[in-house]
This record gives structure tokens, C-alpha cells and sequence, in this order.
């Protein structure tokens, strides 16, 4: 799934990447410069043992689970391998059951089409599934190419016709911009992060890791 760059095209994206980082950094988002989805893994075995708040427990005798975002687990099928080789137990999701994607499950992993490096910003495009993984775990990882990385909003605008061309039954329908976790203060103006999605963001970025 990596994609390789190099050169001054390499060298450009380390600074989108760099800036990616400081910007996300002001909202609380963790940013992880990996090479492979196995990498991907790790993080997802780290945060799983962790686990997640009481309302979002597993069953007696149960352990926490990760749960992958349909369109990438299809897209992706050796990330699943290396989270079972690193003995994280997954969940599924289907639309008709959606607490598929909350009970027991500690961590959700999705893909971003792009990440914006001036705001912060990730951009996902994604059908029923992937937003219910997306927005129901406490905890969420969402892994993007170095290459998919964008200078500004400017870029991105023009990226939503191609994202936006999809039919009413593929993943690019939707279309969601997505800076920093969940967070809200409708509640007695008091500030809550995780109201209506997860508490807990990281973005793994695919081709960024440093030797």
C-alpha cells in the first residue's frame, strides 16, 4: 500500500509532512511516520491494550477488539494479517449493526484520501461502514499515503470532483473533512472531546517513516 518518493519530490513531502504534523499537533492528534501497514499494526496492538472507557467495555470475558473500515480491510488485506499475527482479535460491521463497530471495540482503522498540511485536516471518502468504524471507536487510526499529502485547501478543492464522481453505492459518495477528534460544547458550554465521534486520533502516514 506504501507508496515510495524521492528525490526533491520526496523532500517536498517531508516538509508537508513536517507541517502535517504541527498543525495536527495543536489539536491533540498524534501523527506516526510508518513504512508498512505491519507498522500500522503495531500502533493498533499498542492502543488496543490499552483498551477503552467503561462505556465501550467488552463483555465478561472478552477482551478489547480493533475493528478495520470495510473499503481499506478490502483494500488492504495484509493489515488484517499482521493484527492477527500480533494476536489483536478484530470485530466486524455491517450497516444493520452498528454496535458492531462500539461493543468491546477499543480501536477503529480507516483510510483518508488525503491530508491537508495547512490546516490539519484529514479527507475521507467513504460509504455506511466505514463511518460507522470511523465515528463509533473510542479510539481511531486513520492511515494515509506520504504521496496523498496536500499543500493547501486550494488542492484539495480540486480533488472533490474526482472524490465526489462516485454513484450513490460506493465508497466516494460521502466526502468529510476531518480536523482534530470529536469535540463539542453544546453541553453546558463545557467542552467534550469524543461527544460524537472518537476521543482519541492518530494518523498514520504511510512512506514517512525516518531512518
Amino acid at each position: 500500500m506504501a507508496t515510495a518518493v524521492s528525490g526533491e519530490r520526496g523532500v517536498a513531502l517531508d516538509l508537508l509532512v513536517d507541517r502535517l504534523a504541527e498543525r495536527t499537533g495543536k489539536l491533540g492528534v498524534q501523527i506516526h511516520r510508518v513504512a508498512t501497514l505491519d507498522e500500522v499494526a503495531v500502533l493498533a496492538a499498542e492502543l488496543v491494550e490499552d483498551g477503552g472507557p467503561a462505556a465501550f467495555a467488552p463483555p465478561a470475558g472478552a477482551g478489547w477488539r480493533a475493528i478495520i473500515a470495510p473499503t481499506l480491510d478490502a483494500a488492504s488485506p495484509a493489515l488484517r494479517q499482521h493484527l492477527t499475527t500480533r494476536g489483536v482479535a478484530l470485530a466486524e460491521v455491517t450497516p444493520d449493526r452498528p454496535t458492531g463497530a462500539s461493543v468491546g471495540v477499543a480501536v477503529g482503522i480507516s483510510a483518508a484520501a488525503h491530508g491537508v498540511a495547512e490546516t490539519g485536516t484529514m479527507i475521507v471518502a467513504d460509504g455506511l461502514a466505514d463511518r460507522l468504524v470511523r465515528m463509533l471507536a473510542p479510539k481511531h487510526i486513520l492511515v494515509v499515503q506520504m504521496a496523498d499529502i496536500l499543500p493547501s485547501l486550494d488542492e484539495a478543492g480540486e480533488r472533490l470532483r474526482a472524490l465526489t464522481a462516485a454513484g450513490p453505492d460506493t465508497p466516494g459518495r460521502y466526502v468529510s473533512f476531518i480536523t482534530g477528534p470529536s469535540r463539542t460544547a453544546d453541553i453546558e458550554m463545557s467542552l467534550t472531546v469524543g461527544a460524537h465521534g472518537p476521543a482519541e486520533l492518530h494518523i498514520a502516514i504511510l512512506g514517512a517513516a525516518q531512518g
